[in-house]
């Protein structure tokens, strides 16, 4: 019973994150008219196509992609996919989060901070940003999430502190030898964050798992001959994941 109640609770927490992503990012990065004169945030659901207001019955997470074939009632035009995956994605975090945590506080919270993860990730992979806005309500989940774990001690205050710095010095370095910068201001803030949720112990394998998935990224790209740019948050926020369904403390017994 609980169980689906908590997939309910994703799939409809999917269903906004998918809404909000659009909205945000064409409101503030592609600058789109129609966005920019409308409150993001309490603006009923409307069709991407033609503004027109969606009825809730078309609205159903997954359900209703499927139901109407991919393509919005109001008009016929296609619907992006990115929608319906979006919602699949967060389903089945939300699920692994369900499955490895004990405790339904840490899973709701837990699963909170996933959902801010998803919406760093994805935008960062597109578009190479990361919002200040989800940093600082990130940094608010971390400290939280943190103290319930008791995480929230002098030492692992200092690894943070000591880890932005670290990863500020490099970007100076780098783009002083370069002339370009290696790392954004925003992995640069995200890193430290990340750190207060986990052991500091995790902490280098954290960084590790994040450098091997750009690594990975950029010889794929490169073969691919796409563009080589690593969105070295998008990582960052995969890595941190993988923490919060306690995927580190097991990689000895592997």
């Amino acid at each position: 019973m609980i169980a689906s109640i908590f997939i309910i609770f994703s799939a409809l927490l999917g269903s906004f994150l998918a809404s909000f992503i659009y909205r945000y990012v064409n409101k503030n990065i592609e600058g789109d008219a129609y966005l920019q004169g409308i409150n993001i945030y309490t603006e009923p659901s409307f069709c991407p196509a033609c503004k027109t207001k969606i009825d809730w019955y078309h609205l159903i997470p997954v359900l209703s992609y499927l139901f109407l074939r991919g393509k919005a009632k109001c008009c016929g035009a296609t619907i992006s996919s990115r929608y319906f995956l979006i919602e699949i994605l967060v389903i089945s975090l939300f699920l692994l989060i369900f499955i490895t945590n004990a405790s339904l506080g840490l899973i709701l919270f837990k699963s909170c901070i996933s959902l801010t993860l998803i919406f760093i990730a994805l935008i960062d992979y597109q578009y190479k940003i990361i919002p200040l806005s989800s940093l600082l309500i990130l940094f608010i989940l971390a400290l939280i999430l943190s103290a319930l774990e008791g995480l929230l001690i002098l030492p692992e205050i200092f690894v943070a502190i000591i880890s932005g710095f670290l990863l500020l010095g490099m970007r100076w370095l780098f783009f002083k030898l370069k002339g370009k910068e290696a790392l954004g201001l925003g992995d640069v803030i995200l890193f430290p964050i990340l750190t207060l949720m986990i052991p500091m112990t995790l902490v280098p394998i954290l960084l590790l798992t994040a450098s091997l998935l750009g690594i990975a990224e950029f010889f794929l790209s490169s073969k691919l001959k796409r563009d080589s740019e690593i969105a070295f948050g998008f990582h960052l926020a995969i890595a941190s994941y993988l923490g919060l369904v306690n995927f580190y403390p097991i990689l000895p017994l592997i």
